[in-house]
Order: structure tokens, then C-alpha cells, then sequence
């Protein structure tokens, strides 16, 4: 169940008319565009090249990027880490139940990381939207989803506000299945089978044992929990148990964006564009629910980029962010998830870790 404080707002935004207005500023040379560029001009350490379109296996397209990336275990970045996880165990939060990935792109010659737990799947909650999102724009650049901009809106509400009922009917657009019903036989074998095609979109891309077949929920009039088929799905299919996925699949993501290399240059940028966040307390704070307060964003400097996704419910808080300074001193990814209603209530923790992280990948010296 979603918290009270985190549902979703009855507002929405146009998602058209937006793109249209970042097209009219593009033309006139904002600086906001510059920042854009800036964003998504991370050099990548010898990369293999990765094809512009999505591949197909047995007629359903695959994600582009094949392979993970050659990442460089950090003993230096391990011990900030650790002392992350210490910030919780002071607090007598649960670390079984926290995973941390985090990489340092600050360097071009070498991309570097190390995590806790970061490779247990885990419940994402609203960062499933992520991966749904980069499976729509593969499934619209391969043709099989004809008619991208009817599905504007529905994208950026599902991104900027976590809207469940525009997510509903992206992954529904993604997998042709519709939630209903009991099904029986033959006919939920098929639509099951639909619903894992999301799944194996990126499990053919090394992205093991991902699962990302189960709704978001409340939705409207489908109510706070699987109902009907997709009951099934949750409960009784090979698919059971819901989404899950790791701190390192949901880091490796959005080091795949911020290098130009999901999907395509154009896609990448879409999603880049969709995950900005403006940290300025007058930009969020009257807003609520927002994805700052509570999260990895609001204790950060606000004149930086910062990307982000987040995940919220009564029993978890996730999130997986790229952050960057504008002198380039700082450029990383992290992805925390914690699966624990401790964190939930605990509206401090994420802020806290987020800036120990941020001062030490800054050069500030860390505290006694």
C-alpha cells in the first residue's frame, strides 16, 4: 500500500507542449539546453559500440546494450560505502535489508564502483518505471509501438510525478495485455507469457533474473492490489512474488543513459530529460507528494544536475540517481534500496547517506 503523503496528485502534465518548449528553447541556445548537453556528454572507457536499434529474438525486440559495462572495482570507493552503511547501523536500521550500488564516472580513462548487497534483487517499488520507460522508447524505435506521442502524457506523468495509472497503461502498452479478469488455461498461459516479454526484454541482456511483470499500485478502478489476472500473475505464476531487481541492474541502467547508450543517443536523452529533478526548495517544497524531500536529493547543493527515480511504499524507499557538479569534480550514480518499513518511517536516512557520499566523491575530508 502506498503511504497517504506519497499518493499520487490529481494534477497532470502535458507532456506534448512540454517537448514542444524544449524544442523552442533548444533553438534560441538556453543555457538550460547547454546543461542538457553537458549532462550527456560522459566519455565512456573503451566501450564496445552497442547498436543504434534494439535487437529482436524470436520476433520481440531485446535491449540494445548486450553486455554490462567494464566497471573497475574501488577499494577508495568501498570504504565510503561501508561508512554509508555505518550511517544506518547508528541509527539501529536494518542493514539486511539495504543494498547500495554506487559508480564514480568522474574519471574518463576508468569507470569505478562498489556496493553492499548490491547484487540481491530486491522490491524496486516506482523505480520499475524506469526500466518501463527505456522498454517503451526500444519497443517504439523498433516499430512494434507505432504511435509514440500518444503516449506523451502517460510518460512524463509516470516519470516526473510516479503517476501508477499512466504506468498501468505504458506497460500495458509495452507487453499488449490488459489487466481483467480471471483468466484460466490456455488464454492466462498467453497473456502471462505477454506480461514476461518486458522481463526478457532485458534478461537477454544480462540483466539476470530481473522481473518487472507486476504493476504499480493503487490504480484506478483496480484499487490498492492485484486483482483478477494479474492476481494470478503475483500469486500463483512462474512470475510470483512481484518486481525485483538489484541496486547494480538499476546503476548499470542509468549508467547506460547518461553514456548515450540506452536505446539510442535521441532515447537516451528523452529519458535524461524525464529524470532531471530542480533541487531549488521553492521548486519542490509545496509540492506533495515531490521525489526530493525524504530522498537522495534534498540534502544536496542545489546548483548541481541531479537525475533520479524514486521508489516509495509503507514497507520500502528506493531510489537511483546520477549526480553531477558543474566543475565536473564530482559525476556518479547511486542506487539505494531499502526493503524495510524502518526506512520508510526514517525520512532523514536517505539524506544523510546521499550527502556523506556527495562531500567524500567531492574532496571534502570525512567527518571524525
Amino acid at each position: 500500500m502506498i503511504h497517504p503523503k506519497h499518493r499520487t496528485p490529481r494534477f497532470r502534465i502535458n507532456y506534448a507542449r512540454v517537448l514542444l518548449l524544449a524544442v523552442a528553447i533548444a533553438l534560441i541556445g538556453s543555457t538550460a539546453v547547454i546543461l542538457v548537453k553537458t549532462v550527456l556528454s560522459l566519455s565512456q572507457p573503451s566501450t564496445p559500440s552497442v547498436p543504434v536499434l534494439p535487437s529482436t529474438r524470436d520476433g520481440h525486440p531485446i535491449y540494445n546494450v548486450l553486455q554490462p559495462p567494464k566497471l573497475v572495482y574501488s577499494e577508495e570507493l568501498q570504504k565510503i560505502v561501508d561508512q554509508t552503511v555505518e550511517l544506518a547501523k547508528r541509527k539501529q536500521l536494518p542493514t539486511e535489508s539495504l543494498s547500495i550500488t554506487l559508480i564514480d564516472v568522474s574519471r574518463s580513462a576508468t569507470h569505478s564502483f562498489a556496493g553492499y548487497n548490491n547484487t540481491i534483487l530486491r522490491f524496486p517499488a516506482s523505480v520499475s518505471k524506469l526500466f518501463w520507460l527505456v522498454a517503451f522508447l526500444g519497443y517504439s524505435e523498433a516499430g512494434v509501438i507505432k504511435d509514440e506521442s500518444a503516449y506523451y502524457i502517460d510518460l512524463s506523468n509516470m516519470m516526473r510525478i510516479s503517476d501508477n495509472d499512466s504506468a498501468s497503461r505504458i506497460l500495458d502498452a509495452i507487453t499488449a495485455t490488459k489487466s481483467g479478469q480471471d483468466l484460466e488455461g490456455k488464454a492466462l498461459e498467453t497473456w502471462i507469457n505477454k506480461r514476461h516479454q518486458v522481463n526478457l526484454f532485458f534478461r537477454e541482456a544480462g540483466y539476470s533474473g530481473i522481473k518487472l511483470s507486476t504493476k504499480n499500485y493503487p490504480i484506478s478502478n483496480w484499487g490498492e492490489q492485484p486483482t483478477g489476472r494479474d492476481f494470478q500473475l503475483w500469486k500463483t505464476s512462474f512470475l510470483a512474488g512481484g518486481n525485483r531487481f538489484s541496486t547494480d541492474q538499476a546503476a548499470r541502467l542509468l549508467y547506460e543513459i547518461y553514456t548515450k547508450q540506452s536505446i539510442s543517443e535521441t532515447a537516451s536523452t528523452k529519458i535524461a530529460y524525464l529524470l532531471t529533478r530542480d533541487l531549488k526548495p521553492e521548486a519542490w517544497k509545496d509540492e506533495e507528494p515531490n521525489s526530493i524531500e525524504g530522498f537522495l536529493g534534498e540534502s544536496l547543493p542545489t546548483n548541481i544536475y541531479f537525475g533520479s527515480k524514486v521508489g516509495y511504499t509503507s514497507h520500502s524507499r528506493q531510489e537511483v540517481a546520477f549526480v553531477r557538479t558543474m566543475d565536473d569534480k564530482a559525476i556518479y550514480i547511486l542506487a539505494i534500496f531499502a526493503n524495510s518499513s524502518a526506512y520508510a518511517q526514517d525520512e532523514e536516512i536517505f539524506p544523510q547517506m546521499s550527502r556523506y557520499i556527495f562531500d567524500r566523491l567531492n574532496g571534502s575530508p570525512a567527518p571524525d
